[in-house]
C-alpha cells in the first residue's frame, strides 16, 4: 500500500515540471499575441495620422477652384454656380479636396429639385469638378407663366431654377394643383406628359393645354401646322395609346381640311370614329 502512495507521489511530481511548461508556452503565446495586436494598432494609428498629414491637412490640396459643368440653370452665369457652391457649404481656400465627403455632395445635389443627376471629381491638386445633368421643364403647372413647371416625370421645379423654360410651354391643369411644392413628384401628372412626350414627335402639333379634370379622359387645346398656317383645335381623347390616337387625329384634321371642314372641336372618345363639330353641328368621320 505504501508503495502505491510512492509512486503516485512520484507521478504527480514528474508531471509536475511538463505542466509548467505548458502553462508558461501558453503565456508566452498570449503575450505575442498582445504584442501584436499592439503592433497592428499603432501601425494603423500611424498610418491614419500619415494619411492625414500627406493628405486632408496638407495645404498643397487646399481646395482652390470649383469647376460647373451644366447646360442648364446651375451653369448658365457665374451667380448661380457661386449659388450652387453656397448651397453645397463649400469654402475654396479652406476646405481641403481629401476631406470632403464627396458621396454626400452627389446626394445633396441629387436632392435639388432641378438636378437629376451629377457626379462630384476631384482634380488634383486644388480643383473639385461637378458635372450635372439638370430636368428638362415641359410643362407650367397650373396656368401659363406659372412660378412651377414640371418634368417628364412629374417633378415639381421652380420656374426660375430652370433652364428653357419657354412661354409657350403647355399648361397642365389639375384638381390638385393647389399647395404643391418643388421637388415632389407628382404620379397624376402621368397621363398629360406622356401625351406631351407623344407630341413631340409630330412637327404638326403642338399643345397649348392639357385639362386633366375628368377621370377617364383628357381635354386639350392644341395647334395644328401646315406650311405656314396655324389652326386650333380643342381634342377630347381617352387616356393611354398617345401615339395611335395622335395618328387617329392627324389623318381626322387633314381629311377635314382636304374638304375645307374648319370644324375644330374633336371627340376621340368613341371607339371606331371621330366625331368632329362646330358651332353645334357633328359628324363622324370613319378612322
Amino acid at each position: 500500500m505504501a508503495a502505491v502512495r510512492k509512486n503516485k507521489v512520484s507521478s504527480i511530481a514528474a508531471a509536475s515540471p511538463a505542466a509548467r511548461q505548458e502553462q508558461k508556452k501558453l503565456r508566452q503565446g498570449v503575450l505575442l499575441l498582445i504584442f501584436l495586436v499592439i503592433l497592428l494598432a499603432g501601425c494603423a494609428v500611424s498610418l491614419y495620422l500619415l494619411r492625414i498629414k500627406l493628405f486632408e491637412k496638407n495645404p498643397r490640396f487646399t481646395l482652390r477652384t470649383v469647376q460647373i459643368n451644366s447646360s442648364g440653370y446651375w451653369g448658365r452665369s457665374k451667380e448661380n454656380r457661386n449659388a450652387l457652391i453656397r448651397k453645397l457649404n463649400l469654402q475654396p481656400g479652406k476646405d481641403n479636396l481629401f476631406a470632403l465627403n464627396h458621396a454626400k455632395l452627389r446626394q445633396e445635389l441629387r436632392s435639388l429639385p432641378n438636378v437629376a443627376d451629377a457626379k462630384v471629381k476631384p482634380q488634383l491638386p486644388d480643383m473639385l469638378e461637378i458635372e450635372i445633368e439638370e430636368r428638362i421643364p415641359r410643362a407650367f403647372l397650373g396656368r401659363s407663366n406659372s412660378e412651377l413647371v414640371v418634368d417628364a416625370n412629374g417633378m415639381v421645379m421652380e420656374s426660375r431654377q430652370c433652364f428653357g423654360v419657354h412661354p409657350r410651354l403647355p399648361v397642365i391643369v389639375s384638381l390638385h394643383n393647389r399647395g404643391v411644392k418643388p421637388g415632389v413628384i407628382r404620379p397624376g401628372l402621368h397621363d398629360a406628359l406622356a401625351l406631351i412626350m407623344s407630341i413631340q414627335r409630330y412637327e404638326c402639333f403642338s399643345a397649348a393645354l392639357i385639362s386633366l379634370l375628368h377621370a377617364d379622359s383628357l381635354t386639350v387645346t392644341m395647334d395644328y401646322r401646315s406650311g405656314n398656317s396655324v389652326s386650333r383645335y380643342y381634342v377630347t381623347m381617352p387616356r393611354g395609346n398617345y401615339p395611335e390616337l395622335l395618328d387617329i387625329l392627324r389623318s381626322a384634321i387633314i381629311d377635314a381640311r382636304r374638304h375645307r371642314d374648319d370644324r375644330n372641336v374633336v371627340n376621340l372618345t368613341f371607339d371606331g370614329a371621330v366625331v368632329m363639330s362646330y358651332n353645334g353641328m357633328h359628324r363622324k368621320a370613319a378612322q
